[in-house]
């Protein structure tokens, strides 16, 4: 089954979080590296502290490897 790339988070200039699909009703991501091997990832929120800003306000993504993966930083495509 070939899974359509709908966002993608710029890891580096050779690879990126590829989003291929949003399951809010199991509150889970499809996510592969350049789009092999897509696995599913629960939905989770970080304080925006945490990631360099000076806000505790929630961020909702999820965690990928060591990534936390905000929504609002995926590029659609």
């Amino acid at each position: 089954m070939e899974n359509k790339v709908i966002g993608v988070f710029a890891v580096c200039n050779t690879a990126g979080i590829c989003v291929h699909e949003i399951d809010h009703a199991e509150n889970r991501v499809l996510a592969s590296m350049n789009g092999t091997d897509p696995e599913w990832y629960p939905i989770t929120e970080k304080p925006q502290s945490e990631m360099g800003g000076d806000s505790d306000e929630l961020e909702s993504g999820f965690k990928f490897g060591s990534f936390f993966v905000p929504f609002s930083e995926v590029m659609r495509v």
